[in-house]
């Protein structure tokens, strides 16, 4: 077995090479082919030649994808043959070459589309005006032919591109005569293999399932940090899931080395499961699935026990189902398929599901969720990292094997700690890295691996790299390309999510499907998802890079990628393609460069010089991070290939007029600019830009490209006339400066087909437009068709675009503060995918419905009405409208949520026709007030309902109540708030038996508790600003489990001592579901802790009646308590024999306690994890008397945060014994004078000492002093505002 150390993984995994470069070569040729038209016979020549190269290049690109997939198959039998790496390396630079060809003919294509686009507008112009012609920047040549233009115009002639063409089918043939020789070398070594005369390969073959093979023998004595996850896969196992007949399947899915092996030996092996399943079996698929061998292994496995043998020699597969079967019937069966890769695995469901079987459990451990192929994912668990607390126990276990940590030197165990959090959680990662930090117990020798890379270690088939080495080698290719790609930034780099995927499609990793209607960017975020399910990257919106990945891919780069950090003698190799600079370096360290396809630079020096050095001039990707930056050269021109640019972390104010020739371009993200170049409507080919920032916090936050439209100048409106390949979100703002409708449609945007979200924007302004100039400015801003979303703010006109009816694929619509908009036509109702509908801050407006049509607003899931009056016109039933119509008609048939917020009135809504609707929320709308709740009836399928500020008309109400009696049957939400004469409205309400979440909060009057018990679904009550009463000792509340009571009074009428209750009432359980109580009332009278015996959350705030009196009895009914929270509370200690009842509690924060001296059995808190001390000013210290005895105190602390107690002093002694602590601060304190004798903690990473004693603060920060050295190995150092970090 050869071991896959990280020295000779570079040549283990072959480069990725570009997906597809030559395909989109001879597209761009057979289009600009198709276009030329020869006007000489010279230019006949070149035309002939360029269709005689083209064959030759179709012919190439068979024999390329040939050899792509041939040296990949000879290179898995013999990862050692140098030949092959080199014949790999030479792919992947002639697919450079062809992708830069392709992107000069792309180019040139742009260009002459450039020149013909402005000179038709130059001819537009001469139209409208007698201006005299534009004169550009550049020596375009306007007075001749197109073609003529275009040649002329061109940099790259055609026998450049004729050479170029040669060259590289010059180069794919040589090449290919290599990988002939090499092929016929590998059916030799294969002849002599089956001649049986020796193996040529000898130990550079690796076996198929790469060296790795798992057993069910346990190898860890104890899983860290796994407790939920294995509970969670017990539970699964042996409770009843979803069933395929008789089999159900769990799942483990997770990156390498994260630890689902271990887990599920861990399960595999416990009693529980033992005594569970008749029979169990551990089977290690790997990557080489065979179904024979694994059915021969389970029967195998199943017979260890069988007098006769199954024989081994059999070579039927039926023969070993038929057995398979035999074996199984009438058993519980488990089965582990460890390490699976490839959904292939469920063949064998077809085997057992025919058996006579019990039952059967499969327990599927994968790294890619796709290997789960149809199973259902609910019925699993996706592991991830460890947390801190968990992972360095683990660390500390794997280095030292004792958990003792007085025995070592702190300084020591705070790099260990800075070690640690490198590793990401990663079990094996830290088993790896202890092991080797084992060897040496010196701070040198820990210091050198803390600043070294992680992938240099040595490593067998079995560790961390090796295993993450796998994983990335399984990938397909174009995945591989994006993934190194991302190591191009340093370490925690977070990530955009679709900066990262437009820096993918520049650099020509996503491959687009001419047949698919997905764009570029849908098909890179469909990779994402594939890099996320198999664990390289988080499911965020912006993520960040596991390190030990970025190691990796370092590792096995080949040289391809670097980032330079400036050190003495550092030198960059010319074999690089993606550098990241995070120092200014010498330009002399890349003369030999020049293929380089990235540039990061965090410095950027002279940029003017790295724009015209030689090595960047192919550069697709430029990102510039330094803030000293304030311009931009003309130089940029130099950067014909770029097409992703990112000045953002810049203070440039403006941009050249070159970067208009950068034709390519397609992303553009700048700060905010003072002005546009002239002519910077000639990039045609931008997709996304970021120019300004919005001042609406709406727009800003949803990080959309704004263009601002000013007057004159270049920030017209007419520069967005030529980027009809912008997609996706854009909002165009300043639209008061536009004054005619001919300016707006300069804008173009009924050709820009690939927008999906518009914003069109006015300002108000106190002279202003007038509102007919804005009309008609609107008029002009028709968008594509394909138009999406349309969002319209500030449009002071009354009048709705003819153009709105036309977009069919419409979904979303919303008006803002569009004051004088008067009606929106019925033909809004027709459109078929309107989904939302929001109509802002409008003073009067109608939405007119159509009698002739039986059908409206029929996609419409989403309405919000909100500052506006609003009429339905024509919508509702009446005696005029035909009997077949009014039987037939459905108006808003599925209307789901609807908001009326501030509302002075909404008339003529059709309630009777919403019956779909699910969600109801009205805020303080005098509109509605005569409405609700009337309304509400035949709102069958309403669920949630609240309704705030409204007063509730009191005329005939009995007899309403019994005309309401089965309203909304199927209401599972309810939130009342600040409504008058509710008295009516919650009789009816809470007669609701299906109701599971209620609200009322500042309503008046009393709520009786006891009125409330026949609601036996519910799981949630909020009661705020109420008195709220609890009369009844029989009362049961069977679901509920959260119960919220702020600032009301609470009083226990007539509740019986526990000694005074009959034996059956004491072992009643009131709250059996009960498991999170917060209590913030003025008055508490009579409370009866047993009701709440289950919680396992308590916040008591402001409660007076809580005391040292009732504080036992609280704590002692709450023994699976977790969090606690008590402000206000007359305490003045806690005693060690009440603190040992809540042993499972983590969370513990006392505020505002003024009695509070002590937290005396603050050590008989086994979990407890979190400790908050707040503006107690009598707290002197957690414990009175001193503890002697030896021992670990707190296990699992690591955190306290004391603030504002004025008469703390110091300390305890036993504070140095607390494994874990990571944080410690301690704030406003002024007599806190002195740290613990013995120091703090080894593991503490956080001191924050702020406000106190200022001698203490100084001694701290004296180097040498004692105090100084008692700290020292601490990290993260905070006194009053400064941080220092050591």
């Amino acid at each position: 077995m050869v071991s896959v150390n990280l020295a000779g993984m570079t040549g283990a995994i072959l480069a990725p090479l570009l997906p597809h470069a030559l395909d989109k070569l001879i597209s761009c040729l057979v289009e600009y082919l198709s276009r030329d038209e020869a006007s000489s016979s010279s230019e006949v020549d070149k035309h002939q030649q360029l269709q005689n190269e083209q064959e030759a290049l179709e012919d190439a690109n068979i024999k390329l994808k040939i050899m792509q997939d041939e040296v990949r198959k000879l290179h898995k039998r013999d990862k050692k043959n140098m030949r092959l790496i080199h014949i790999n390396n030479k792919l992947r630079d002639v697919g450079y070459e062809i992708q830069d060809l392709e992107g000069d003919l792309e180019y040139m294509e742009l260009q002459r589309k450039v020149e013909e686009i402005n000179l038709q507008d130059e001819a537009d112009d001469k139209r409208q005006s007698k201006k005299p012609k534009r004169l550009f920047w550049f020596s375009w040549i306007t007075g001749q032919s197109s073609n003529k233009r275009r040649r002329l115009s061109s940099s790259v002639s055609t026998d450049d591109i004729v050479n170029r063409m040669r060259t590289i089918v010059k180069q794919i043939n040589c090449i290919d005569s290599e990988m002939t020789t090499e092929i016929k070398v590998d059916q030799l070594f294969q002849q002599i293999v089956l001649n049986g005369v020796y193996d040529p390969w000898g130990q550079h073959q690796v076996k198929k399932n790469h060296g790795r093979e798992t057993t069910s023998s346990i190898k860890e004595r104890k899983i860290y940090g796994r407790d939920s996850e294995i509970e969670r896969l017990t539970e699964l196992l042996t409770k009843p899931t979803k069933l395929i007949g008789n089999i159900s399947v769990v799942s483990i899915s997770g990156m390498g080395g994260i630890g689902k092996t271990a887990l599920a030996e861990f399960v595999f092996n416990s009693q529980e499961i033992k005594d569970h399943f008749d029979k169990r079996v551990w089977i290690c698929v790997t990557d080489n699935y065979d179904r024979f061998r694994i059915i021969k292994e389970i029967i195998d496995l199943l017979s260890m026990d069988d007098d006769i043998k199954f024989p081994h020699d059999t070579t039927s597969l039926d023969l070993l189902e038929t057995k398979l079967k035999r074996s199984l019937t009438g058993k519980k069966f488990l089965l582990v398929l460890d390490d699976v890769w490839s959904a292939e695995w469920q063949q064998l469901l077809d085997s057992l599901r025919s058996s006579q079987v019990k039952i059967v459990k499969i327990l599927v451990t994968c790294r890619n969720p796709k290997a789960l192929g149809s199973q259902d994912r609910n019925y699993g668990i996706s592991l991830e990292g460890l947390y801190d607390a968990e992972c360095w126990s683990f660390f500390f276990n794997c280095v030292f094997a004792d958990e003792n940590s007085d025995n070592y030197p702190k300084r020591l165990l705070s790099i260990g700690w800075q070690i640690m959090k490198k590793l990401n959680g990663s079990p094996l990662a830290v088993k790896t890295v202890g092991r080797i930090l084992g060897c040496s117990l010196t701070e040198k020798h820990w210091k050198d691996l803390l600043e070294s890379d992680l992938w240099k270690l040595e490593n067998d088939e079995n560790d961390i790299m090796s295993v993450l080495a796998l994983s990335y080698y399984h990938l397909p290719q174009h995945l591989q390309l994006c993934i190194a790609f991302c190591s191009v930034f340093p370490k925690n780099f977070s990530f955009d999510k679709l900066s990262a995927i437009d820096m993918w499609i520049a650099h020509g990793y996503v491959h687009e499907n001419g047949s698919s209607s997905k764009t570029m960017r849908d098909i890179g975020r469909e990779y994402y998802a594939e890099l996320v399910a198999m664990g390289f990257f988080s499911n965020n919106v912006s993520f960040k890079m596991h390190n030990l990945i970025h190691d990796l891919v370092h590792s096995i780069s080949h040289g391809e990628i670097y980032i330079y950090e400036g050190r003495k003698d550092e030198k960059i190799s010319k074999n690089v393609r993606h550098l990241c600079a995070r120092s200014l370096f010498d330009l002399g360290l890349v003369y030999k460069t020049n293929n380089l396809r990235t540039l990061v630079l965090y410095r950027a020096g002279d940029v003017c010089a790295f724009l015209n050095h030689g090595a960047f001039k192919r550069i697709r990707v430029l990102v510039i991070l330094d803030t000293n930056m304030e311009e931009l050269p003309e130089t940029i021109v130099n950067l014909r290939y770029l097409q992703y640019l990112d000045l953002e972390k810049t203070n440039i104010k403006s941009i050249p007029e070159s970067i208009c020739v950068l034709y390519q371009l397609r992303v553009l993200k700048l700060p905010p600019l003072y002005t546009h170049p002239s002519l910077f409507h000639s990039l045609i080919e931008f997709r996304e830009w970021n120019l300004f920032k919005a001042d609406n916090a709406i727009y800003s936050s949803r990080g959309w490209p704004i263009f601002s439209v000013k007057r004159g100048g270049n920030n017209m409106i007419s520069q967005l006339r030529n980027m009809n390949e912008l997609r996706g979100s854009i909002m165009i703002n300043g639209l008061e400066n536009i004054d005619t409708a001919e300016e707006g449609m300069k804008a173009k945007l009924k050709e820009k087909c690939h927008i999906d979200v518009l914003t069109l924007s006015w300002k108000y302004t106190a002279d202003g437009c007038k509102h007919d100039v804005q009309e008609e400015v609107l008029e002009g801003f028709q968008p594509h068709p394909n138009l999406n979303c349309l969002f319209i703010e500030g449009y002071m006109g009354s009048k709705s675009p003819s153009w709105l009816m036309i977009l069919q694929k419409l979904q979303t619509l919303y008006l803002f503060e569009c004051r004088n908009w008067a009606r929106l036509p019925a033909a809004l109702g027709l459109l078929p995918s309107l989904v939302a509908l929001g109509l802002s801050g409008i003073n009067n407006i109608t939405i007119e419905g159509d009698d002739t049509v039986t059908q409206m607003f029929t996609s419409l899931e989403f309405l919000e009405l909100k500052k506006a009056t609003v009429s339905f016109e024509g919508m509702l039933l009446s005696s005029s409208s035909s009997l077949t119509t009014a039987s037939c008609r459905k108006l808003f048939p599925r209307l789901q949520s609807l908001i009326v917020e501030k509302c002075n009135g909404v008339n003529g809504l059709p309630w009777k026709m919403l019956s779909s609707l699910k969600a109801l929320k009205i805020n303080a709308s005098r509109g509605l007030q005569g409405q609700v709740p009337g309304c509400l009836q035949n709102l069958n399928s309403l669920t949630s309902l609240k309704i705030k500020g409204l007063k509730i008309e009191n005329t005939n109400m009995r007899a309403q109540q019994q005309q309401l009696g089965g309203l909304v049957p199927n209401l599972r939400k309810l939130n009342i708030e600040c409504c008058e004469n509710v008295g009516f409205l919650l009789d009816v309400l809470l007669s609701i038996p299906s109701l599971k979440k209620l609200t009322i909060s500042k309503c008046g009057g009393p709520v009786s508790l006891s009125s409330l018990s026949h609601l036996s679904f519910l799981t949630y009550i909020s009661l705020q600003e109420v008195e709220i009463t609890v009369d009844d000792v029989t009362l049961v509340f069977p679901s509920l489990q959260t119960l919220r009571l702020k600032e009301a009074s609470m009083i226990f009428q007539n509740m019986p001592s526990s000694s005074s209750l009959s034996e059956t009432t004491q072992n009643l359980n009131h709250f059996p579901m009960l498991t999170d109580l917060t209590i913030a009332c003025r008055e508490v009278n009579g409370l009866h802790w047993p009701l709440f015996s289950t919680l396992k959350s308590l916040k008591n705030i402001n409660s007076p009646e809580l005391d040292d009196h009732l504080l036992p009895g609280c704590l002692n009914a709450s023994s699976v308590l977790t969090s606690l929270q008590l402000t206000g509370a007359k305490i003045k200690t806690f005693h060690a024999e009440l603190m040992a009842t809540p042993n499972a509690l983590r969370y513990l924060c006392l505020e505002d306690c003024n009695e509070l001296i002590s937290v005396e059995g603050l050590h008989a808190l086994p979990s407890l994890i979190f400790l908050r001390i707040i503006n107690c000013h009598q707290f002197r210290t957690l414990f009175m008397e001193q503890i002697t005895e030896q021992g670990v105190f707190l296990p699992k602390l690591s955190d306290i945060y004391i603030e504002s107690c004025e008469n703390l002093e110091s300390l305890p002694a036993w504070v140095p014994r607390l494994p874990l602590l990571i944080s410690l601060s301690i704030t406003k304190c002024p007599k806190f004078h002195s740290l613990p004798e013995g120091g703090l903690p080894s593991s503490l990473q956080r001191l924050t000492i702020r406000e106190c004693d200022p001698s203490l603060m100084k001694q701290c920060q004296q180097e040498g002093s004692p105090d100084w050295l008692m700290i020292e190995h601490i990290p993260v150092q905070t006194y009053k505002w400064n941080e220092i970090y050591l």
